[in-house]
């Protein structure tokens, strides 16, 4: 009879060495990997986080219109701080479909051709009515502020149209260009220990903003005015661009490549964007 031959002491405490050095890289390099996973997670959020801002800026500044001193309604921007710009932001552009005539208080505006974002809010909108006095003269070309106090559905021709409410319009010729704008505010602000860039409407009178990007660092949202030769101005009549810059961090603290002390990483973008006049002097 064969007599079997188990393990000594010996070589079970060396099998179990070899499978807790075996256990524990296998255990590093899943923790190294998670963390790499999270870190990289969190930097695709950041990179993603400050391009939105170099979308949704451009799109509401490219819109903006200004002439070298000239009067407040020839300016879309009202208030121009290194942290926060408050602009009057178009919403809409139609065209009249019906004179309204010497007097009137109302404007027809068709819907077929009307393009914006949204209706026109009488709570939140005005309008303004392109003012064409010499056709072969563009120096005496503006735009009329007009306050609107109502809106409604009518009709124009046959066609559906917006009746706009005023205390006067002016007397245009059919197929003036209108454009319907609200005032609106972009700025830095703090919430919760957190940098967030906010925008509120001035115009339906909300106080507080509402955040659309971040956490930022605590000057990760800057702006810089530019007039037609490229150099900072103050003088809002003469702002042809503007330069943002945007700098966010991550949601959590992460350690770079899975490895080092835990941080926020952050990144920066900078863009300029030139305004609908820019080539103007």
């Amino acid at each position: 009879m064969t007599q079997r031959r188990g393990f000594t002491l010996i070589e079970v405490l060396i099998a179990l060495i070899v499978m807790g050095v075996v256990t524990g890289a296998i255990y590093r390099l899943l923790n190294t990997n998670q963390r790499l996973a999270l870190a990289q997670a969190e930097q695709v959020s950041l990179q993603s986080n400050v391009r939105i801002g170099s979308i949704i800026v451009p799109n509401e500044l490219r819109e903006l219109n200004t002439w070298w001193g000239g009067t407040p309604d020839r300016n879309d921007i009202t208030v121009a701080n290194p942290d926060l710009v408050e602009y009057r932001a178009m919403r809409g552009m139609g065209l009249v479909c019906q004179a309204p005539g010497a007097g009137a208080t109302e404007l027809l505006v068709g819907t077929s051709n009307w393009m914006g974002l949204r209706d026109p809010d009488a709570t939140r909108d005005d309008l303004y009515i392109f003012i064409d006095g010499d056709p072969y003269d563009d120096d005496d070309d503006t735009w009329s502020q007009v306050d609107i106090t109502a809106v409604a559905t009518s009709a124009c021709g046959g066609d559906p149209a917006f009746r706009l409410s005023a205390a006067a319009i002016p007397d245009v010729p059919v197929n003036t260009p209108v454009r319907l704008f609200e005032v609106m505010e972009l700025s830095l602000y703090a919430d919760a220990g957190e940098w967030w860039m906010g925008a509120r409407s001035v115009s339906a009178g909300e106080v507080a903003p509402q955040p659309i990007l971040g956490p930022l660092t605590a000057n990760g949202f800057g702006l810089e005015y530019m007039d037609s030769t490229g150099n900072a101005t103050a003088d809002r009549t003469a702002i042809k661009s503007v330069r943002l810059r945007v700098r966010g961090m991550t949601d959590d603290a992460v350690r770079v490549n899975g490895a080092g002390p835990m941080g926020r990483p952050e990144e920066q973008l900078v863009t300029q964007v030139l305004l609908r006049n820019s080539i103007r002097p």
